[in-house]
């Protein structure tokens, strides 16, 4: 979609403008960041908005840069002295498949009343909004009791009539708020869920599209359709985002708390396993798998009932750091045919999989690897264009000095990020142990 906005109103207002590329492959390297502020910029959101101001900045400081916020005008103020930007929800507001008429002067007041603030960014549908249509009903009565193929047709048939309208419902609302505000874009989240026909039905409506995706110990599975459970799960679901709304911007939804914070009634310190949480491991392969399979942007849910103090956030808040320090590289285009990465089977009956990228920034280059099956040696060549240089794996002491083109690395499946300066490394104040442990008092959000 293309704004005309004169110099003067870039200058005053939060714009994100969505570059679309005329490509028939959905995973294209070649689609844009969104624009924040008049600049590009790689997308580190969160669910949480705290009410704590210093809380807000302590987000700001290590790498957000997006938050949802009430419909609050005090709310967006508090967004903006912290330096951050915000998302609204609209809620059923935008879905005109009922009450049209009542709904679109709500949704009218409510676009009109915060389109102008500086601190807003983004505009978000219902989340999940398809996959809330009815499918988990539905899918429990389709599959849960022993119908017969008759009242499985008409189970069917009712959601052939309702996911049409829904979307046709969405898609009007969606016009109207851009004719209201042709600004911000409009962010549209699904479950990870739904075939890809539907998905791209509802997504056609939106400028950004994603999903969440939380992968847990065994138990949880349920939050996954696909036959990968595991960690590398994230890279699949971006492909399908990518799948279901091709050239558009895909912002993936990580995990920001444990599974039994969901599951337990009453989850107390004495009930919870730390080694249910991600470990700061996890959530930085979680995070660097979605960026790898052309993520721009990832978000956290589920750390509204986290301490922000507690081990497992501040892990987080390393994982994020470490993408904003990269961020350069990361708003660049996609290099990585430049290079061939083969990994060394040794005893293995199959090769790992691997996703990487290649990034120049200024006169630096960026290379992150990351194996998604098996730890394997790894000959990385092409590099002829590095020859005698230094590559330094950051977050560790590591490097590698390009020989012939080429070099060796052998490291297990977690994300490598290796440049050629150090001075994108950063220093975390944690070294992060488990996601928390007896020693910490605050594993909770006891607010």
């Amino acid at each position: 979609m293309k704004y005309k906005l004169s110099f003067f109103m870039m200058s005053l207002s939060l714009i994100l403008l969505l570059s679309l590329m005329n490509c028939n492959d959905p995973k294209t390297d070649e689609i844009k960041p969104v624009i924040m502020n008049g600049k590009p910029r790689f997308i580190i959101g969160s669910y949480h908005n705290p009410k704590d101001l210093d809380e807000l900045k302590i987000l700001e400081e290590n790498g957000f840069n997006l938050v949802r916020s009430a419909a609050d005008s005090n709310a967006l103020d508090m967004v903006e002295d912290a330096g951050l930007y915000a998302w609204l929800n609209t809620g059923g507001l935008i879905d005109f498949s009922k009450d049209k008429n009542i709904r679109m002067e709500k949704l009218t007041g409510l676009v009109n009343r915060f389109k102008d603030h500086p601190a807003l960014a983004v505009w978000e549908i219902p989340d999940e909004a398809l996959w809330s249509l009815g499918y988990p009903k539905f899918e429990f009565m389709f599959y849960g009791k022993q119908w017969s193929e008759e009242q499985q047709d008409s189970i069917l048939n009712v959601l052939s009539i309702a996911i049409p309208e829904k979307a046709k419902g969405i898609a009007e609302g969606c016009e109207q708020l851009r004719n209201l505000d042709p600004i911000h874009p409009i962010w549209m989240n699904h479950a990870p869920r739904n075939t890809i026909s539907h998905l791209r039905l509802f997504s056609k409506s939106a400028d950004i599209v994603g999903c969440d995706i939380y992968p847990g110990y065994k138990g949880v599975d349920g939050h996954n359709e696909l036959h990968n459970h595991r960690l590398s799960s994230v890279g699949g679901y971006t492909d399908i985002m990518q799948n279901a709304a091709p050239n558009k911007p895909i912002w993936m939804v990580l995990p920001g708390f444990s599974w039994d914070l969901l599951k337990l009634k009453n989850p107390i310190r004495e009930n919870l396993d730390p080694k249910k949480f991600p470990s700061y491991k996890h959530s930085r392969f979680m995070a660097w798998d979605a960026i790898l399979h052309g993520a721009k942007g990832i978000l956290y849910w589920g750390s509204y009932k986290v301490s922000s103090k507690s081990l497992f956030w501040n892990s987080i808040l390393g994982v994020t750091k470490e993408i904003a320090a990269l961020e350069p590289f990361l708003l660049e285009k996609e290099l990585k045919e430049k290079i061939k990465i083969d990994p060394i089977q040794f005893t293995s009956s199959v090769k790992t999989r691997v996703a990487s990228t290649l990034r120049k920034h200024d006169d630096d280059y960026l290379l992150v690897v990351l194996q998604e099956d098996l730890s394997q040696a790894l000959n990385i060549s092409g590099l002829d264009f590095l020859e005698g240089k230094i590559l330094y794996e950051l977050t560790t002491d590591r490097s590698y000095v390009v020989k012939n083109g080429k070099i060796r690395v052998w490291f297990g499946k977690e994300p490598h990020a290796l440049c050629t300066s150090k001075k994108y490394d950063v220093v975390h104040e944690s070294e992060f142990p488990l996601t928390w442990d007896k020693k910490d008092n605050f594993p909770l959000n006891e607010k």
